[in-house]
């Protein structure tokens, strides 16, 4: 009896301790909707009050019964953690059992189990669990999950009043589960919901597609827990690129290329633009994915994949829409089932991304549109404005490369296209980098020929989208732009009317060219028609330019021609100054010289009368000669006499000097070419202008010894030389205290010599060095100057004597005016 109230006492206690637990496990699992929590407080005072190693919650993987993943756990000691394990039914027969019947099942030896496959073994070794009482949680008879109750230091007989605890708790977990599960569900819902309204937002604020796609994927992977999200645009056959994506740590990122998919074919694009979703759980066992697929996602880490296509485009009258691209979500970290309402919220997201791109899409196409607009107006007003051919090439390539975000843009002009001539050269040039730029290089290309001339000149417009594979490319061609680096090529002629032709003939001026250089590319109509309008602005703006360039030319004929003509007047009014100054020169010469040469002749009569009759009236000594001697100062007489006769003897010489330098000017009888000493004209020059000269003046002769005679017109030489030393003087008559003027005569080489006459006066201002031998200038006061001196000079010595006449640019103060004449001329014997 006393053994009998014991264990009554010992059961009730039980019972009581029982109730109070499920009680306080309630109370928990009441107070909170979070799961986990829930399931930690039940393992942990279940663990503590059966006093086992460790206690764990597996709940059901939504929309997968056979896969369950423990949520919850509890460890009293040092043991392996079972948290976040995912463990496949179909391979545990303990787990069968478990979902099979609604009592506890209760094991002393786990791996003497009937019916454990090698995997579950493998988890139960790891693990280190020795003996487990466990039961499946249900709510309305579906079983969501499992608790269990592990023994990991020694095997376990577990006591039916433990099974029955295990069972009341069970029952609390299985309405806890599925209660999260709502509160999860509808959290998931709102949370979705509010992502899809935020991606709607950002296409209603905003029209960077770039940051729509980004946010797109980082919230897709945030709400799904997935390891990777990307965003896949679809190129030429099907190949592509990531634009964006959203990845975790440590998975690999594959934003740009993610390596070529050579499976993906036309007939998969067939099947996404008929709104396939495609869902791979596990690509080790899905057997509806072939093995070149398998190979290229485990090269991404890649052990699920979810894959929505981006579809753009409404389907109207049995058109497939465009297939834009892929939302793929990858989950790298295992395999995993994936939900309708996964499925459903990337569909509403792809849907959501796809209104973005077309919006993003009308949106460029009308910035391209008003900015070839503003491109061509652009082409219009430079054409209209000026007629500088190179500042509007230029405008028009660069305008275009910035437009086409082309690689390359050039004019190529012909340089005998008028005469079909097909050699040429690249005038002008836009390039996206240096390494692309061929403007000086020679870019000949011996290809091109007649029969490609008269297709052009009916407005042949060549797109050629891939240089390497386009059928209907020449080696030849494809070998020369090849060269050049082109691997998509854009041809637009440039054709114009002939400037001088009254039919209006046209010709091939050369080729406005948009070139890809670092992949092939797909030209559009849009940039077709855009080449073509502006090529149709380049040929007005080159028939303006050449009939202006036409018009300056006879402009500059008929300059030259009044030039010419205004130069002879200018040499034939000089010429005529000069012969009427030498002939008025040599008569005063001849009338002077006869006049002197009669006194000088009689000059030595005229001392021996006087000497004779002052000898003679010396003699006499009578008192009529002395009273004549004082009356006529006879002293006086017979000593001033022979100072008189010197005087006038060096007073004719004097004249005769002064006859010799006119008659030296002159040069009358010396028209024709002849050799002459420069230094006697030099001198000549100096005796015409002597009356100019003034005590402060000083002048230096610095005559070479080796100076040779030289061929020229004297008359002219003289003339150019008083001009210059005329000029020298005017400037020193400004300048205060004293001034030089130095003449200096070296020898250049046997053929030819140098003049120089420099002077320290003001100078020459550098702004006006370049026009002191243009015709009529003149820095002298209205009335002191006509402006044709030094013109004059100019054109004798440079047309009449093919010599030189310049400023020394070197001189840093005063003026060096030199002349370099040749020695010999062929008209000189």
């Amino acid at each position: 009896m006393p053994d009998n109230r014991e264990d009554n006492t010992l059961d009730l206690q039980r019972q009581v301790q029982v109730a109070n637990l499920i009680n306080q496990i309630n109370t928990e699992l009441s107070s909170t909707l979070e799961l986990e929590d829930s399931l930690n407080t039940a393992c942990r005072l279940l663990c503590q009050t059966l006093n086992c190693s460790r206690a764990s919650v597996l709940v059901q993987d939504d929309g997968d019964p056979d896969s369950l993943i423990t949520q919850g756990e509890y460890m009293d000691g040092e043991y392996p953690s079972q948290m976040g394990l995912r463990i496949d039914a179909q391979d545990n027969s303990h787990l069968q059992v478990l979902m099979s019947q609604n009592t506890p099942v209760s094991e002393r030896d786990m791996l003497e189990f009937p019916g454990l496959g090698a995997q579950t073994r493998e988890a139960l070794e790891s693990l280190k669990i020795k003996s487990m009482l466990a039961m499946a949680t249900r709510y309305q008879g579906n079983v969501n999950g499992i608790i269990g109750l592990h023994q990991c230091d020694q095997p376990r007989q577990w006591q039916d009043w433990e099974e029955q605890l295990l069972q009341g708790v069970a029952r609390q977990l299985g309405i806890a589960i599925d209660r999260a599960r709502l509160y999860k569900t509808s959290q998931d819902a709102a949370a979705q919901e509010a992502f899809l309204r935020l991606v709607t937002n950002k296409i209603r604020n905003t029209l960077d597609v770039e940051t729509i796609l980004q946010t797109a994927v980082d919230g897709a992977r945030r709400l799904l827990q997935a390891d990777r999200v990307v965003i896949y645009q679809f190129q030429e056959n099907w190949k592509g690129r990531v634009v964006v994506e959203d990845v975790t740590e440590p998975w690999t990122s594959v934003l740009g290329n993610m390596g070529a998919d050579d499976c993906f074919s036309g007939e998969y694009a067939h099947l996404y633009q008929e709104g396939r979703i495609r869902a791979i759980d596990n690509i080790e066992t899905d057997l509806d994915l072939d093995e070149c697929h398998a190979s290229f996602l485990k090269k991404l880490d890649v052990k699920a994949n979810l894959i929505i296509p981006i579809l753009i485009g409404q389907n109207q009258e049995g058109d497939l829409p465009e297939l834009w691209g892929l939302l793929i979500v990858h989950q790298c970290s295992s395999s995993r089932h994936w939900r309708v309402r996964e499925s459903h919220l990337m569909s509403q997201l792809a849907d959501q991304i796809a209104i973005a791109i077309q919006q993003a899409e009308i949106l460029a196409r009308s910035q391209a549109q008003a900015e070839r607009e503003s491109l061509l107006r652009l082409m219009t007003e430079r054409v209209h404005s000026t007629l500088d051919l190179p500042e509007i090439l230029q405008t028009a390539v660069t305008g275009i490369r910035g437009l086409l975000e082309t690689d390359r843009v050039l004019v190529y002009q012909f340089i005998n296209g008028k005469e079909g001539g097909w050699d040429g050269d690249v005038v002008v040039e836009d390039v996206s980098q240096p390494q692309w730029s061929i403007i000086n290089q020679k870019t000949c290309d011996d290809c091109f020929g007649g029969e490609h001339t008269q297709l052009y000149l009916k407005g042949r417009v060549r797109a050629i989208n891939n240089v390497a594979n386009d059928p209907d490319l020449d080696d030849c061609h494809r070998q020369f732009l090849s060269n050049i680096s082109v691997q998509a090529n854009l041809i637009v002629p440039i054709v114009t009317k002939l400037a001088d032709s009254p039919d209006g003939e046209i010709y091939l001026w050369g080729l406005l060219l948009a070139q890809a250089c670092a992949a092939p590319r797909q030209w559009q109509d849009d940039e077709m028609g855009l080449l073509g309008q502006l090529s149709e602005q380049i040929a007005i703006g080159i028939q303006q330019a050449e009939l202006y360039n036409q018009t300056k030319t006879q402009a500059q004929e008929l300059q030259a021609t009044l030039d010419r003509l205004q130069s002879t007047q200018l040499q034939l009014i000089q010429t005529e100054k000069l012969s009427g100054l030498g002939k008025m020169a040599a008569g005063v010469a001849h009338e002077i010289n006869n006049a002197n040469n009669f006194i000088f002749a009689n000059l030595h009569y005229v001392q021996e009368y006087g000497t004779s009759l002052l000898e003679g009236l010396a003699c006499l000594d009578s008192e009529a000669a002395i009273n004549l001697k004082e009356d006529l100062d006879f002293d006086y007489i017979q000593e001033d006499f022979p100072n008189m006769l010197k005087s006038m003897r060096e007073g004719s010489q004097r004249i005769h000097t002064v006859v010799r330098s006119l008659q030296t000017f002159s040069h009358l009888n010396e028209a024709e070419v002849k050799s002459v000493n420069l230094h006697d004209c030099l001198d000549s020059s100096l005796s015409m202008l002597q009356l100019r000269f003034h005590a402060n003046l000083s002048i230096e002769k610095e005559y070479s010894p080796e100076m040779p005679q030289v061929a020229c017109y004297p008359g002219q030489v003289n003339q150019v030389f008083f001009n210059l030393i005329e000029n020298a003087l005017d400037a020193l008559e400004s300048q205060p205290g004293s001034v030089e003027l130095c003449l200096r005569t070296e020898v250049l080489s046997e053929d030819w010599v140098r003049i120089s006459i420099t002077d320290n006066g003001p100078g020459i201002a550098p702004e006006i060095r370049d026009r002191i031998f243009d015709p009529f200038f003149t820095t002298k006061p209205v009335g002191s100057g006509t402006g044709l001196g030094l013109s004059t000079c100019y054109q004798t010595i440079v047309q009449g004597h093919q010599g030189k006449l310049y400023l020394n640019p070197d001189l840093d103060s005063g003026t060096e005016i030199r002349i370099e004449l040749p020695v010999h001329r062929r008209d000189c014997t």
